[in-house]
């Protein structure tokens, strides 16, 4: 009986899946970046590889960004060398370690850096970095001034690695000034295009405990200064389903990645303040969400798959997930996806 269930399971996950309209392969289009590693799920690194090269081979590869490793871990990755090839290279979301204060964090960075021009060339051809994660220290966003200051010198460090030009997403970390901060850091962000630099923003929207989850006030306030400004994000952590949910194994309400997009493309097409924007994040229910053939439709707003397309572009780049078959088996479940 077990075997019959296990094997029906496989099958189901195995199945060739399909959008089942154009917004939903846009939606979906590369939004996972693979964190294994990372809780809940928290595979230990051979499994976590073993895992997402499996997932690379399936017919809904389309759906997944890179693997999501810290910098302090690449040995292993190479340790691991004969399972990559030159003929599919691995791409790498890669987080350096994290510091107390940015003047500490500038000189790790560079180290981490050097590292990970090491990793690649002693890998040849077989991985590359293509992005890089980091959480802001505490002193980095006091101020606009200071803001700005701690930008423009990451992005000396980054480009004087070669990472002038990859994707950065500094985390903002919530605390009791996060709603003060947003307008500074965003704009500090922003300021980096004038050099050519990509230094995106970042929130965390989940983690081991309560605390790490951010209200819908709180992350309705983070998109919406991110759409006022412009600029792009992507976020991590406690989004591996679609809707917002109360978690009973974490006792935790969970927000879901439709709501956030949903909350974004609305969010600019219609020009809704925040308020309305969480009541979008918080919306529990299935029914109020419709993927069709134009677009998409939360109860009486809609966004046209062209809007979808450009924020999916501009604003709302990616999430980051432990599982890869948690959001998957939920979007099936939904008829999002079907078989």
């Amino acid at each position: 009986m077990l075997a019959t269930i296990f094997f029906q399971l496989s099958m189901r996950i195995l199945s060739p899946s399909f959008p089942k309209h154009t917004s939903v392969k846009t939606l979906l289009n590369g939004l996972f970046d693979y964190a294994g590693l990372f809780p809940p799920a928290s595979l230990s690194l051979p499994d976590a590889i073993e895992e997402y090269l499996d997932h690379r081979k399936e017919s809904d590869a389309w759906m997944m960004g890179p693997f999501v490793v810290p910098v302090s871990r690449l040995d292993e990755i190479e340790a691991l060398g004969e399972k990559f090839s030159v003929q599919s290279p691995v791409s790498f979301d890669v987080l350096p370690g994290a510091t107390g204060s940015m003047d500490s964090f500038t000189e790790s960075l560079k180290v981490d850096l050097i590292r990970c021009n090491q990793f690649v060339e002693r890998m040849e051809g077989k991985c590359s970095v293509d992005s890089i994660e980091f959480r802001f220290p505490p002193d980095a966003l006091s101020s606009a001034s200071q803001a700005s200051r701690s930008v423009n010198a990451l992005f000396d460090v980054l480009s004087a690695q070669g990472y002038g030009d990859v994707p950065a997403f500094g985390e903002i970390v919530r605390s009791e000034s996060f709603a003060a901060q947003l307008p500074l850091y965003f704009l500090a962000l922003a300021s980096s295009k004038q050099s050519g630099a990509r230094m995106l923003g970042k929130i965390r929207c989940g983690g081991i405990s309560a605390d790490d989850f951010p209200t819908g006030a709180e992350l309705a306030a983070f998109l919406h200064t991110a759409i006022r400004i412009g600029h792009p994000f992507k976020a991590t952590a406690g989004l591996h389903h679609p809707l917002r949910h109360f978690n009973d194994a974490q006792q935790v309400t969970m927000h879901g990645f439709v709501n956030v997009f949903f909350a974004v493309t609305l969010g600019r097409v219609h020009n809704l303040d925040a308020a309305v924007m969480k009541i979008i994040l918080e919306d529990e229910n299935a029914n109020s969400f419709e993927f069709n053939p134009s677009g998409i439709r939360w109860k009486d707003l809609q966004a046209s798959n062209t809007d979808l397309i450009n924020d999916r572009k501009t604003l709302g780049l990616s999430i980051g997930s432990c599982s890869f078959n948690d959001p998957r088996e939920d979007l099936l479940a939904l008829g999002w996806l079907t078989q």
